[in-house]
């Protein structure tokens, strides 16, 4: 892959690569305690699962214009003005005085990134078709680096300066965000030939009626979103509870709890860094590959050990990443590049969609068993699995 490197770290594809792994710096020192920010701030089980619930609503409700947007006023401008949006509500999550107020932050900080259809459009607009599945992957990938340090920082703060060092680790993930935004400001290039240079409100409306689009879609494409949609919810007990789990019922220090999830993400980037070598040639296999390694991973989680765990985090994370390389990349092959935000957007509100229903599900099922932890997802996955194996018949060109 060394001589194809150019593809990777040059142009749009390198610039995204460089900001993503910016963000990952701030992401990583904050994003593993968000849910015991939320405890901090008095929010319970069903409490957490509700503010994750909102938030994936809100952004849903924004994405569906954004995917719009991608295709009418271009990528640029759409990734441009939504990584300014996301700066300033960056400031504000380190300001809230109680849970509620969070969820509001929170939820407006997620609206924001409704330019999420613009990304991945980018990247596919800036690579040959032979390499959407190592492009995806590479650049979900590497930007992942600053997790395999920097989660102990986060928890150190909160170890030694409680309430205050989780606001200190937002203010400095807000600052990042501020280079992020003049990065993408100053070097990003427009990928569609044809844009608008203004859009009336009107229109941003009329978007929402591209939803009736979804009972005309062909099968192999409405397939692909309902998997969307399942891996997501699959995914939220994971993504919301499993810190409240690991540090208030496993006792585990948030500084240890910080470098169970860089352990976790050693393995997972080890993993897919090999990966990358050989999915562009055995991308059809990755859903069966992605399913079996959350089934797997659920399982030994269950067995309620800390290594368990360990193993559990790993096995989702390469197992998600896996799905959804192979997800993406068969989007990028059924639509056309005119239709490429659309498409790409209707993915994301299947996925927002998910982790919706499904942080809402993880706190009122984690209140009645902590096994829901690792049920939902084996459960899920099977039914991925069972659906992915329905032959396809048509494609959208």
């Amino acid at each position: 892959m060394g001589r194809n490197a150019k593809y990777y770290i040059s142009g749009n594809v390198g610039i995204l690569l460089l900001t993503w792994l910016l963000y990952a710096i701030g992401n990583s020192i904050t994003m593993p305690y968000l849910s015991i920010y939320m405890k901090m701030l008095g929010a319970n089980a069903i409490d957490i699962g509700i503010t994750y619930s909102v938030a994936m609503t809100v952004q849903l409700l924004a994405i569906i214009p954004g995917g719009y947007l991608t295709d009418t006023i271009g990528r640029r401008r759409s990734i441009v003005i939504g990584t300014w949006i996301v700066t300033a509500t960056s400031f504000l999550m380190a300001i809230p005085p109680n849970w509620q107020a969070l969820m509001i932050i929170y939820a407006l900080n997620s609206a924001a990134a409704y330019y999420q259809p613009a990304l991945l459009a980018l990247i596919l607009d800036s690579l040959p078709p032979s390499r959407y599945a190592s492009g995806i992957l590479i650049t979900s990938v590497i930007p992942q680096i600053p997790w395999l340090i920097l989660p102990p920082l986060g928890g150190s703060l909160i170890n030694k300066y409680g309430l205050l060092g989780i606001r200190i680790a937002y203010l400095v993930s807000a600052v990042v965000s501020l280079i992020v935004a003049l990065i993408r400001q100053y070097t990003i290039k427009e990928t569609l030939n044809s844009t608008k240079s203004s859009v009336s409100f009107k229109e941003v409306l009329r978007s929402y009626y591209l939803l009736r689009s979804i009972t005309d879609l062909p099968k192999d494409l409405l397939r692909i979103y309902v998997m969307t949609l399942m891996l997501f919810i699959a995914l939220m007990p994971m993504n919301t509870l499993l810190p409240i789990y690991v540090v208030y019922r496993l006792k585990l220090n948030t500084v240890y709890w910080g470098y169970l999830v860089s352990l976790s993400y050693a393995a997972y980037i080890m993993i897919n860094v090999l990966l990358a070598f050989y999915v562009d040639k055995l991308r059809n296999k990755l859903v069966l590959w992605g399913t079996t390694t959350i089934v797997i991973g659920s399982i030994l989680g269950l067995l309620d050990r800390l290594v368990s765990i360990i193993i559990y985090l790993v096995l989702l994370q390469v197992g998600s990443q896996l799905m959804m390389t192979a997800l993406q990349s068969r989007v990028g092959d059924l639509v056309s590049v005119d239709r490429r935000g659309h498409g790409i957007g209707l993915m994301i509100i299947f996925q927002l969609l998910g982790q919706a229903i499904g942080g809402y599900l993880s706190g009122t099922l984690y209140r009645l068993t902590t096994a829901s932890l690792f049920l939902m997802p084996f459960t899920l996955a099977i039914i991925i699995l069972t659906l992915n194996l329905i032959p396809g018949r048509s494609r959208n060109k």
